[in-house]
């Protein structure tokens, strides 16, 4: 069961990250990551969920009779499916993030850039 449960905390690592991460770094950012205390808290997040995943990871390798007997049908396909998730959403949340900003009209009217004059020496 801890190797179940190691792949679907790894699995909703991923996905929260790729969330965060695109919800930051889009062209125009979402209105909760000008708040300090929201952007804050799911960093905390993040940086629990990485350890506990694999914490749970080395519980499964050190006693494998354990994680054989507590073996759950059920929580295998929800793991699995989570997996899948995090596989096939995760880079489409990040292919968001990475596209340019749509362009924004130019201000034709602003003055020339100062250039050095040369002098005749």
């Amino acid at each position: 069961m801890d190797i179940i449960l190691g792949l679907s905390a790894a699995s909703v690592t991923v996905l929260m990250f790729c969330w965060a991460y695109s919800a930051h770094r889009r062209a125009e950012p979402a209105r909760w990551t000008r708040l300090p205390g929201l952007s804050m808290l799911t960093c905390v997040v993040l940086t629990m969920l990485g350890p506990l995943s694999l914490g749970l990871f080395v519980r499964a390798v050190l006693a494998p009779g354990r994680a054989v007997e507590s073996f759950s049908l059920e929580a295998a396909l929800v793991a699995l499916a989570l997996m899948a998730l995090a596989a096939l959403i995760g880079p489409v949340m990040l292919r968001s993030a990475r596209r340019p900003a749509a362009p924004r009209g130019q201000n034709l009217n602003r003055a020339p850039a100062a250039t050095k004059a040369r002098s005749a020496a």
